[in-house]
């Protein structure tokens, strides 16, 4: 197919800085540190914040997050702000199952976002540590008006009114949930921010706002207690890399899953056709390749401080031919025995060489259903989410052991200058439309704009626990020929078509060309690309 005879909206150029986030508010907020005279990196954080205000289901305080950053004229760096399954984890008080309780108290990760946010702006940040989350604190203060996702989010989850009836006053005044263009205030989230404000990252996980969490999870039956807040520690470490052509792409390392994106990019090569989505055998391969690699995510990786597993080599010329050779010309039956997540990404460059790519979650919408009702937020379920309780396995639930993640983020340099980065929310969708914008931004030449809103296919099941016991699927946006269509069922796939623009995500893209920048926001979502 014609990538830009699909896309409804043009790129974002600008030749100083630019910014990219899920939500327009956030975006702005990251605009207005740049015009401040902060960078990047002031931005990114600035938006991280807002966005834990805006899209309270999605990420907030009480969830993790995993960043890509370069300084300028220095080495692309990752911060994984994973937080580990509390160590008073007694797996005799829960229920007997292969996997952990999806909601509530015992679901609950040590919340690793935080200190992220504290850790980047202490490597990288301009301006004062309190400037960057004033307009967050402004934005839970004075209120927003609801947009048309959260107020679908909301909605939907109704079920919140008996799960975590706390927070039925912010989210369900008189019993309904806020409505689009409705006034959203979070008095108690705007306190806690101000504290931030003063107290810094020592304010969230020592004192008050501890003992808050911690209470909050012991009443929904978790294990969380003071040690496991007091103890956690952001860990900055070296991507996991992959040539491709005369680019090298960076991913974050476990416990994220950015090399599924990699270990199936390495199986189609650089030599992979940029119209790939024209025909049904190259359909085919990125299928094959995307289970392939999420087969090897399951069988070989875990918290890599516990599993020794050299995730690198996944990548190495050996693995690859022997997954290739694994692509046979029908569907395959790749063993998944044992949700689309809820998640925010964006993006800030700046003209000094700044960059940062940044993903954060509370895992599936509203996290684990605990609200911690002093401190306006929600805690995430990433261990229900992620863990499963077979011995032996990877990602078997084991005190202080963190989780394998779906939240990932890349860059891309070109020789050794920067050319792109970019990310999507989405679960296990991430990897697949990561990979997708991809093929098309270094493959067919695209423009962010046209990449973003191409076509994707989604497979699965694929890591989450929950779900592995699911028949195989593909889901197909509308906008594949029909023939590619028929060409998939004819080799076995479980095909699913779904409405145009419906294949999930809200990725976002900044590349460097021309000597400027450019960008662009998925249309599948309401985020915003803004420069200057």
């Amino acid at each position: 197919m014609n990538v830009k005879a699909q896309c409804p909206n043009a790129s974002v150029w600008a030749s100083h800085a630019m910014v990219a986030s899920g939500h327009p508010l956030a975006s702005q907020a990251g605009l207005q540190m740049l015009h401040q005279g902060g960078n990047a990196v002031d931005a990114a954080i600035a938006m991280a914040f807002a966005t834990g205000v805006l899209m309270p289901d999605m990420a907030g305080l009480g969830g993790e997050a995993f960043v890509l950053y370069q300084a300028p004229h220095r080495e692309i760096t990752a911060y994984l702000g994973s937080g580990r399954l509390p160590q008073g984890y007694d797996e005799s008080k829960l229920p007997k199952s292969l996997t952990l309780p999806l909601h509530q108290g015992a679901s609950v990760s040590v919340p690793g976002a935080l200190d992220l946010y504290w850790r980047l702006h202490q490597d990288g940040g301009r301006l004062p540590w309190a400037r960057v989350i004033e307009p967050a604190q402004r934005l839970a203060e004075e209120g927003f008006p609801v947009d048309a996702r959260l107020a679908e989010s909301l909605q939907e989850m109704t079920v919140l009114q008996e799960e975590a009836p706390s927070c039925q006053e912010v989210f369900f005044p008189q019993g309904q949930p806020l409505v689009e263009g409705e006034l959203l205030k979070q008095p108690a989230l705007a306190n806690t921010l101000k504290l931030l404000q003063e107290q810094g990252r020592d304010g969230f996980y020592r004192g008050e706002v501890a003992h808050d969490i911690v209470k909050a999870v012991t009443r929904a039956g978790g294990f969380l207690d003071d040690d496991d807040l007091r103890a956690h520690e952001t860990e900055t470490t070296k991507p996991l890399s992959l040539s491709f052509g005369p680019y090298t792409i960076y991913q974050t390392p476990p416990p994220s899953q950015g090399v599924v994106m990699l270990e199936a990019l390495a199986m189609l090569g650089p030599d992979f056709p940029k119209d790939w989505r024209q025909t049904g055998a190259n359909v085919h391969q990125v299928i094959e390749s995307l289970r392939w690699a999420f087969y090897d995510r399951r069988e070989y990786l875990g918290d890599p401080l516990w599993q020794h597993f050299d995730p690198t080599q996944l990548l190495t010329e050996q693995w690859i031919e022997k997954r290739r050779a694994g692509i046979l010309p029908r569907a395959s039956l790749i063993d998944t025995t044992l949700k689309e997540g809820d998640t925010t990404s964006l993006l800030a460059v700046d003209d000094e060489g700044h960059v940062v790519s940044f993903i954060h979650s509370l895992a599936l919408s509203f996290g684990s259903y605990v609200f911690v009702p002093e401190r306006g937020f929600f805690l995430n379920n990433r261990a229900g989410r992620s863990f499963n309780r077979i011995v032996g396995h990877p990602n078997q639930a084991t005190p202080g052991k963190r989780p394998m993640h779906t939240l990932n983020t890349y860059m891309v340099t070109y020789g050794d200058q920067f050319y792109l980065a970019g990310n999507t929310p989405g679960g296990d969708g991430q990897p697949q439309w990561n990979l997708m914008i991809l093929l098309d931004l270094l493959q067919a030449q695209a423009l962010p704009h046209e990449a973003v809103s191409a076509p994707r296919l989604t497979i699965g099941p694929a890591t989450d626990a929950h779900t592995l016991s699911q028949q195989s699927y593909v889901v197909l946006e509308s906008r594949f020929a029909p023939h590619v269509i028929d060409d998939l069922r004819k080799r076995g796939h479980n095909v699913r078509v779904i409405g145009p623009l419906s294949g999930g995500g809200s990725a976002q893209v900044i590349m460097r060309r021309l000597g400027n920048w450019v960008g662009a926001s998925d249309p599948r979502g309401i985020g915003q690309t803004l420069g200057y």
